[in-house]
């Protein structure tokens, strides 16, 4: 099945998806119009009228760019993690499994929501004509089947194949320092730790997303989570909670991504009629395994740029 483009989608799936210019570069991720309005997807604010959707505060996903946005839309843990980073969110929150209603010239479209579990307040948006936009996935579960899937690679090659070590997480030696991205991993890592018995302490951004989510620390604990960045300015044993192999520190397996498998089953789940990779590096094995398991698949590279 080949890549579709730009004008087969609105032919086929009755949305029109492309990238947006800048200057010699391009636009984050992309966009799409649909029922005549034009949405922008995890990427830098459009013009008046059009819609932001953000699947999670993540920086990679642009909602910082997003704040002071009255068009944009997101959870409403999503804008508190915002809030608590950038300032206050002018746009329009929803709870994460609610249908949202988006008046057009056209009438009305109707987006229901879907937990992702990436992160506190991340969300999947599934639109009314079975088009659904992912964000990143850690649990696809709760996804429901779609005509269209627009989603991550993140781990796209087979060479990604991983499980987390939540065991090991829960077992390790009082006065670890564990590095860990501080807005999504470093919350899931305490509140693990929490459970388990553990008094936590979460140094920096992580700390203030952590009082922002209700998720209690503590001033001294038996274990801190710092950056990967700050853990040369720690002594003691020293882990980074990843599934990446570029660190120089020992590793524990936490993500909060779908493994190159995860993909795949998450695919299967969804039953789409076509697969469109909108970040991440969706390697040639990944492609032609979904091309061979019997769905269309295509990347960014195949859409209009407008």
């Amino acid at each position: 099945m080949r890549k579709m483009n730009s004008l087969d989608f609105s032919e086929f799936f009755g949305f029109y998806p492309f990238r947006r210019s800048w200057g010699s570069r391009l636009r984050p991720h992309f966009s799409f119009s649909y029922s005549g309005v034009t949405f922008h997807v995890d990427s830098s604010k459009g013009r008046a009228g059009e819609i932001n959707l953000i699947t999670h505060a993540h920086t990679d996903h642009y909602g910082q760019r997003n704040v002071r946005n009255r068009f944009a839309l997101a959870s409403v843990e999503t804008a508190k993690i915002l809030e608590a980073c950038c300032g206050e969110f002018a746009g329009r929150t929803f709870e994460v499994g609610r249908t949202i209603a988006i008046k057009t010239a056209e009438g009305c479209v109707r987006v229901r929501t879907y937990p992702t579990h990436h992160m506190h307040g991340s969300s999947a948006f599934f639109f009314d004509n079975g088009l659904l936009i992912t964000g990143d996935v850690k649990d696809y579960r709760s996804l429901p089947k779609c005509r269209v899937l627009v989603t991550e690679a993140t781990y796209g090659s087979s060479c990604h194949v991983f499980r987390d070590e939540i065991d090991r997480l829960m077992c390790v030696e009082r006065g670890s320092i564990l590095g860990a991205y501080p807005i999504g991993k470093a919350q899931r890592a305490a509140e693990i730790l929490g459970n388990a018995g553990y008094e936590v302490r979460v140094e920096g951004k992580g700390r203030v997303v952590c009082e922002t989510l209700g998720i209690e620390v503590c001033e001294r604990g038996d274990v801190v989570i710092t950056s990967p960045r700050e853990l040369g300015n720690h002594s003691g044993r020293k882990y980074v909670l990843t599934a990446q192999n570029f660190y120089r520190y020992p590793r524990i397996v936490l993500s909060d991504h779908l493994d190159y498998e995860g993909i795949l089953r998450m695919i299967e789940h969804c039953d789409p009629e076509h697969v469109l990779f909108y970040h991440g590096k969706p390697g040639e094995d990944l492609i032609e395994e979904v091309r061979g398991m019997g769905y269309g698949v295509s990347t960014l590279d195949s859409l209009d740029v407008v």
